[in-house]
């Protein structure tokens, strides 16, 4: 029995389960798949949404991620296996959210890229190509192939705890969430954010990606129970969890097991997938 009051509690995860080429295809519905870590695969009726995906290994060290943290489980998909017609969100500049190797892979490929400014100058400095980019500020809106992609505020100024290896905090603007307006209901990916006063204004969210990390930097457990009973009949798909075997670091570190209890109706809508695993969102559950 998982003990609330635990944050020690680790249970047994599946492993990642493959992502085959048809989860790209066109369909009748809309599939969202956790990738690990922060990243996400909307297949919306055939226009693929990717949001923050890091699906790349150290090439020195296959044990480890691009960003150099120690893997507890495998990618269900690498990065030039991404078709080109996918679209990629990126809510922050981070290497855990922004891989530089796979944003280099996708931009091979000549995959669109959307972000803040603070990401397109760190995509640039990759080397994408400007033309790639599209700057999405916060609290504005775009459409790609029928979904309309708003910006959310998003508060995550990690750099406060160590100026000296972080530099400038991120500001205002920096950093953002997505909500995704598709034809089976709205999904929110909030990011990396403390909770905001903003927050409490977003109304009728069928999936919410809820970051379940102990970081004060993030929404931290008290602060995800919050948000996730603000939307009773979503969805809920955790991150930030069950990837990085680095418990010294908060941002990787917590359970949805740790949350779940507190939460109202978790038993019917909190979702524990296995990275690559597809789970077909229709419509809302009833309040």
């Amino acid at each position: 029995m998982v003990k609330e009051e635990s944050l020690l509690y680790i249970p047994k995860r599946k492993p990642a389960v493959p992502i085959p080429a048809s989860a790209f295809e066109a369909s009748s519905e809309t599939t969202v798949t956790w990738l690990s870590g922060a990243g996400f695969l909307v297949n919306c009726r055939g226009t693929c949404l990717l949001i923050d995906p890091v699906l790349t290994k150290d090439p020195k060290d296959s044990s480890r991620s691009e960003a150099g943290l120690p893997l507890k489980v495998d990618f269900p998909i690498l990065a030039d296996a991404i078709p080109a017609h996918c679209h990629v969100l990126y809510t922050h500049a981070d290497a855990d959210h922004l891989g530089p190797v796979t944003a280099q892979t996708l931009a091979k490929k000549k995959i669109p890229m959307t972000g803040t400014l603070a990401v397109f100058e760190r995509l640039a400095r990759l080397g994408v190509p400007p033309e790639q980019i599209e700057v999405l500020r916060t609290e504005e809106t775009m459409e790609i192939d029928g979904i309309r992609i708003e910006s959310t505020l998003a508060d995550h100024p990690w750099q406060l705890k160590d100026l000296k290896r972080g530099g400038r905090p991120y500001r205002l603007g920096d950093c953002c969430g997505f909500i995704l307006n598709t034809p089976d209901g709205r999904i929110y990916f909030p990011g990396d954010t403390r909770l905001m006063e903003q927050h409490y204004r977003i109304r009728d969210i069928d999936l919410l990606a809820l970051d379940v990390s102990t970081c004060e930097y993030h929404l931290g457990h008290t602060s995800a129970v919050i948000l996730a009973n603000q939307f009773p009949s979503a969805y809920l798909m955790p991150f930030h969890y069950g990837t990085y075997d680095c418990p010294e670091i908060a941002a990787h570190r917590g359970e949805p097991e740790d949350v779940y209890p507190k939460i109202t109706k978790s038993d019917k809508r909190g979702l524990i997938l296995a990275p690559g695993e597809p789970f077909v969102f229709s419509k809302r559950l009833p309040v």
